[in-house]
């Protein structure tokens, strides 16, 4: 029971890394609350670093996800404490303490979450994305390009629904959350 308690706070933990906020502020000089749309996510800080600085925060960003599930899937083997962590990881993205609570869409740790959990499709999803988002500049036309190959690939090569579900669900909360910050924008913190 501790362990799993364990597990769930690193993932949390991992989740609220900002990174995308710590690439702006010290490599650019800007905090990305007080800029563009007012998140710190890798979309704002396109504006703010170009391309190059987008595929490192967005690479970061999917790491924490993998790397958290992965360090979960070692810890336990209780699929319901995986899948939360899942959860907190992305939680912790869009909640992070060190900011106020106010950090990105989750969308790069959400698919570093399904990389970990179909290591085979992630890869085809990560490949299929960066294309995407280097093709395009658009981090909606990478993530959405990401989620297709994912679901494509792990439909005919893993059949585990449940987690197929799961991470569906997710990207599903995470889309939602990316629409009801665009409805309702941020004011400026500064």
């Amino acid at each position: 029971m501790a362990i799993n308690v364990v597990a769930l706070l690193v993932a949390l933990f991992a989740g609220s890394i900002p990174f995308s906020w710590l690439i702006g502020r010290y490599r650019y000089g800007v905090d990305l609350r007080t800029t563009g749309d007012h998140h710190v996510g890798s979309g704002n800080l396109l504006q703010v670093g170009g391309i190059s600085a987008v595929l490192v925060a967005t690479i970061l960003d999917l790491l924490k996800g993998a790397v958290a599930i992965t360090v979960v899937i070692a810890i336990t083997s209780d699929e319901w404490v995986v899948l939360t962590a899942g959860v907190l990881v992305v939680l912790g993205h869009v909640f992070p303490p060190w900011l106020s609570f106010k950090g990105g869409r989750g969308a790069a740790p959400a698919i570093g979450v399904a990389w970990a959990l179909f290591p085979l499709a992630g890869v085809a999803m990560l490949g299929v994305g960066l294309v995407a988002l280097v093709a395009t500049r658009q981090t909606v036309a990478g993530i959405a390009a990401a989620v297709i190959a994912l679901v494509v690939v792990a439909w005919f090569i893993d059949g585990d629904l449940s987690r197929l579900l799961f991470v569906g669900l997710l990207f599903i909360s995470v889309g939602l959350k990316d629409a009801f910050d665009r409805l309702l924008p941020r004011r400026s913190s500064g």
